[in-house]
């Protein structure tokens, strides 16, 4: 039995929701809503130290860290392989993962916050209010980074040295994407699953001017939303954050400006 503890919007449980899809393996979730705190509770920290989404439950064993989750997936169901059966192909697949891990997932995370997430956080909140919620985190340092963008928002120093990591990532995509179809190589894999959930976090905020020159990219896009496993990020409204923005605000010239300085 697979349990998967989950955010609707989560970025890297959305890897985990897309690998599974394209495994076709049923699985039972249990959805946290970050904005109540679910994931930093003491029953859902004694599963999850890092009070963090994902975790995978399978037959009672618990796995953390998405990239670690959608290996042992591939590896403990084997069908349909999201690996590539050539080794330089499957360290290129690495590569990408670990710069989701190593960077680039930390600047999804300030870019959605000053776009949307702060604002969804602090609202109805009194200072008392807001300040307990952020001393609930386990982490400090992305406690203090969330404290910074509630406060000045895409202005933070490090909101912007994020914006232009972003927009490099982007054109990395574009320069491998020139070369072959997939990000690995031949075929579709971890590295495309791992990449989808990022892209479309952008498209959500409504930033998707990143790739408007860079037709590869969008390309590549469009055929990853016309997969059917796209489903595990398109059937799955928000709950309590909401990253669909782009109808409502537009943050492009801002960002915009960001990656031209």
């Amino acid at each position: 039995m697979l349990e998967l503890y989950h955010n609707n919007i989560s970025v890297c449980a959305q890897k985990v929701r897309i690998a599974l899809a394209e495994k076709g393996i049923p699985w039972v979730g249990h959805h946290l809503e970050f904005a109540r705190g679910d994931q930093v509770t003491p029953q859902y920290l004694k599963i999850n130290p890092r009070g963090l989404v994902p975790t995978l439950v399978h037959d009672g064993q618990i796995i953390i860290e998405s990239t670690v989750i959608d290996e042992y997936i591939d590896e403990v169901f084997p069908e349909q392989p999201l690996k590539p059966s050539d080794p330089v192909e499957r360290a290129h697949m690495r590569l990408w993962s670990k710069l989701c891990d190593e960077g680039l997932h930390t600047a999804c995370a300030s870019i959605s916050f000053a776009a949307a997430f702060a604002r969804q956080l602090a609202h109805g909140k009194t200072p008392e209010e807001l300040e307990a919620r952020l001393a609930a985190m386990p982490d400090p340092a992305r406690r203090d980074r969330q404290r910074q963008i509630i406060l000045h928002g895409f202005d933070v120093p490090f909101v912007r040295e994020h914006v232009k990591l972003y927009d490099k990532a982007i054109g990395d995509m574009e320069a491998t994407l020139s070369k072959s179809d997939w990000l690995a190589g031949s075929s579709f894999s971890l590295a495309d699953i791992s990449l989808i959930p990022y892209i479309e976090r952008m498209n959500r905020l409504g930033l998707e001017g990143m790739w408007a020159k860079r037709q590869r990219v969008a390309d590549w896009f469009e055929r990853m939303m016309a997969r059917p496993s796209f489903s595990a990020i398109s059937d799955f409204d928000p709950v309590d954050y909401d990253d669909r923005v782009k109808e409502k605000e537009n943050h492009w010239p801002k960002v915009k400006s960001i990656i031209e300085s």
